[in-house]
């Protein structure tokens, strides 16, 4: 039993995320948003395939930003397009993956699934330009009436999404995973001791990493430098170096000063329109994902685990929008979330995220999802637990805003149940 103080604090913060269990093989997964679960822009899925005699699990985070359309546009297509993708291509090749045929067909999966992140994205860029192939002949009202015919095309491409996937082959217990911006897929590996470590697998494509950045300075002439701010962010605009959608970024200025610009909802500092004279040599980010191959039978039933997460995660850990402002704690969230994973965290886990954590947080939920959230929104301490949820403090406005982001976690178990 929880003091009455905790208990409200605990029930606050179970009001602002969805947590499930999913029957597909014991999968957990937790959403929060502390502002309200329905404002959160972030997508999960879960999902279980049948593939030529082989069962496929299929787990995915998309973080949207300027908007949820990108997000929840990409939850709901790019996973049936991957499906009919990877099944045509196991068909070609005898009908099934298996260890005999892995080493030549790892290479080609890889690749189809690189080329399938950048059609899907292209698609989206492509249905813009036929509705609106010559976005300087708009008038104002113009552009706002096709926006109020095409809403769902023209948010869809203006926003964006961040794309995190794992696919694992149930049946050869092996995995591809997929990273496209800065979510993040890791692996948690449990030693014969019961030491966790974790593992990220794909790249963290933002703009703090330094073949990001060298990648995109190099992609734009010296004379429109810097194209970077004092935060990293591409034209004082945005921190992800790869996403899907964000044709702002993508396609000539003539789409955001005549079209995009008039789209509703938009806030910002400055507004959009400022932005338009600093896009001179799109695209500025682009679609290519990370992909990367593992071989899960050496972790199998050792109490290894997948997990996913989207870059809420990231924030709590790094601690200065949440606890320590302006102080950052300089652990890695991937370290961090497989400390947490552990039957017994270890106490430089605490260390690092500055309070006490409890294994099984979510007690009778049994969620492990929910046990991480829990442990990075304050574990054992309850005046951090009060302020996660505290709306006068996140709404507050001032040189240094307490702020979480949407944070989504993926959290599978390596066995058979």
């Amino acid at each position: 039993m929880f003091e009455p103080r905790e208990y409200n604090a605990r029930d606050r913060i179970g009001k602002a995320y969805i947590g499930s269990k999913s029957n597909i093989h014991n999968v957990h997964t937790v959403t929060f948003q502390p502002k309200g679960i329905a404002t959160t822009q972030d997508r999960v899925v879960v999902d279980r395939w049948e593939i030529c005699g082989q069962y496929y699990l299929f787990l995915g985070v998309f973080d949207g930003h300027s908007g949820s359309r990108a997000a929840h546009y990409a939850s709901e297509m790019l996973p049936t397009l991957i499906r009919r993708k990877l099944r045509t291509f196991i068909n070609s090749v005898g009908g099934k993956l298996d260890r005999d045929n892995i080493a030549q067909n790892e290479p080609k999966v890889t690749s189809l699934l690189k080329r399938e992140v950048q059609k899907f994205d292209k698609s989206i860029g492509d249905a813009l330009q036929q509705i609106c192939p010559r976005p300087w002949e708009l008038t104002e009202d113009e552009a706002r009436r096709l926006i109020e015919e095409h809403s769902e095309v023209i948010e869809r491409a203006f926003s964006g999404t961040t794309v995190a996937l794992a696919i694992i082959n149930l049946n050869e217990r092996f995995m591809w995973a997929v990273g496209l911006g800065d979510s993040t897929v890791g692996l948690c590996v449990v030693d014969s001791d019961g030491n966790a470590s974790g593992e990220r697998l794909c790249e963290l494509h933002t703009f703090k990493n330094p073949k990001e950045y060298f990648r995109a300075t190099m992609a734009h002439p010296y004379a429109e430098q810097p194209i970077f701010d004092h935060e990293d962010r591409m034209l004082g605009w945005i921190a992800v170096a790869r996403a899907v959608g964000d044709f702002a970024l993508k396609l000539p200025a003539t789409y955001t000063a005549h079209l995009f610009q008039y789209l509703p909802d938009l806030s910002g500092d400055p507004p959009l329109s400022a932005h338009v004279p600093r896009i001179l040599t799109p695209p500025y980010i682009i679609s290519e994902p990370s992909v990367r191959f593992t071989d899960l039978r050496p972790f199998w039933d050792t109490g290894s685990k997948v997990f996913l997460f989207t870059d809420g995660v990231d924030n709590l850990v790094n601690g200065q929008y949440v606890f320590t402002p302006r102080q950052q704690s300089g652990a890695d969230p991937v370290d961090v979330v497989a400390g947490l994973l552990a039957e017994k965290i270890d106490p430089r886990i605490d260390s690092l995220l500055g309070h006490k954590t409890i294994p099984r947080w979510s007690g009778r939920e049994n969620n492990r999802a929910s046990d991480v959230l829990g442990n990075l929104l304050g574990g054992q301490d309850i005046e951090r637990l009060e302020m996660v949820t505290d709306m006068a403090r996140l709404q507050a406005k001032g040189d240094w805003p307490f702020h979480i982001d949407d944070t989504s976690i993926i959290v599978w178990p390596l066995s058979d149940g």
